[in-house]
């Protein structure tokens, strides 16, 4: 009997060393395969390494376009700040010319450091796609660095914590929105003290997050997760306890601009979530039909994942669904444009993509133990948000480049 319990204990003990060791192999080893594509070096020039770099490579694509449209409205935004001096948001539009039916607006860097893809895709667009014939019911307004604050410090969110795609709406009530499940789960969401990315629940989390997806489910885990949250300012997916500036900046702008428009088309540029290589449509569900119908339309082709649908998740106080309230009797099309990076459709892109926010804001709001960890931190950030590999970078341009041009011919027809 002794032997027996003997050998059934040596058996536990390796086998909980075996889930040890797979749990720490598989989180802090996880990389996921880059796009099987061509390197085009030429349109990696797209990109750079600094929000300043950003806007001034905007700049200078917009006033190059002067060259070709008689008409090309340049202007800026400033964003206050306790920290930073001449943060801006900057704008690029350009009217319609015969009549003004339409109105396409894409934006960058709602989500700060996602800004970087955003304004990459923006540049390549005013050099390479937009011409004359285009313009001729159709206008077009570019919104470069939405969260210019979160966009130059390389944070998603904005000075105060915000995540503006949590912030944005006609109805101050979004403020008082519940969110029981992130409360639920606040203490693994939010950890208190320096970031150690050495420590024991750093490096073990993956079995933390399957014990939650054991008790809860992954979808109810994704929606407690990442629906945005009112409570908790330290907290990710902060949502706020009132307005942010820039609604009250996008608001000014898009009454004087959108103004004629009688259709709006609302693109917002983001990267994270989904397929790696793969830029996903993420709109919320869309309750009304006809909407839903001419939307259908605008992406036909393209695969719509819809908020609800399997692996998706709905939030509140979203930036493009915000300028349909702004404007209700108009036809204003929302979608959320999203570049994926981590596979976040399998449980371990999940709770890598977890794990790395909560470490960031962790370390954004406590320090970090040593230099090393802050490096750690933000290189795995980085990878998730503005990924080096110049193949994800060749291929985000290509395909956005792909789809805007289906894009725009079906917005034109609609």
């Amino acid at each position: 009997m002794k032997k027996t319990l003997k050998i059934a204990g040596i058996a536990l003990v390796v086998l909980v060393v075996l889930v040890l060791g797979y749990s720490y192999v598989s989180l802090n080893s996880y990389s996921p395969t880059d796009p099987d594509v061509t390197v085009d070096k030429a349109k990696l020039a797209y990109y750079q390494n600094s929000w300043e770099e950003c806007r001034a490579a905007f700049r200078a694509q917009a006033n190059s376009m002067k060259t070709r449209f008689d008409s090309v409205a340049i202007f800026s935004r400033a964003v206050e700040s306790k920290t930073d001096t001449g943060l801006t948001i900057d704008f690029c539009y350009i009217q319609a010319k015969d009549t003004t039916e339409k109105l396409v607006m894409i934006c960058s860097g709602t989500h700060g450091i996602e800004g970087f893809v955003g304004s990459a895709v923006q540049q390549q667009l005013m050099a390479e796609f937009f011409k004359p014939e285009l313009f001729r019911n159709t206008g077009v307004l570019l919104v470069h660095g939405l969260n210019a604050w979160g966009f130059k410090n390389q944070r998603r969110f904005s000075e105060n914590n915000v995540d503006l795609n949590r912030n944005y709406s006609t109805d101050p009530s979004l403020f008082q929105t519940k969110n029981d499940g992130f409360v639920a789960l606040y203490d693994m969401l939010t950890p208190k003290g320096k970031l150690n990315m050495n420590s024991l629940g750093n490096k073990f989390f993956l079995i933390t997050a399957v014990k939650q997806i054991a008790r809860k489910g992954m979808p109810a885990l994704l929606q407690a997760f990442a629906q945005g949250q009112y409570e908790f300012q330290e907290g990710i997916y902060f949502g706020g306890y009132a307005f942010e500036q820039q609604v009250a900046i996008m608001s000014e702008v898009l009454n004087d601009i959108a103004e004629p428009y009688s259709t709006l088309l609302n693109l917002d540029l983001h990267t994270g979530f989904g397929e790696r290589g793969a830029l996903h449509l993420f709109p919320n569900p869309i309750d009304d039909l006809e909407l839903k119908a001419k939307t259908e339309a605008v992406f036909e082709g393209y695969q719509i994942d819809w908020g609800d649908s399997e692996n998706f998740y709905t939030v509140h106080g979203q930036f493009v669904e915000y300028i349909g309230d702004l404007f209700p009797d108009k036809t204003s099309i929302p979608m959320l444009m999203e570049f994926g990076t981590l596979n976040t459709g399998s449980t371990i892109g999940a709770v890598k993509s977890a794990h790395i926010s909560i470490a960031e804001n962790q370390g954004a709001h406590y320090g970090y133990k040593s230099e090393a960890d802050s490096l750690k931190a933000l290189a795995a950030y980085y990878e998730m948000f503005y990924p080096p590999s110049e193949k994800w970078r060749s291929n985000a341009l290509a395909v956005s480049q792909e789809m805007m041009e289906a894009v725009w011919a079906n917005f034109a027809e609609l």
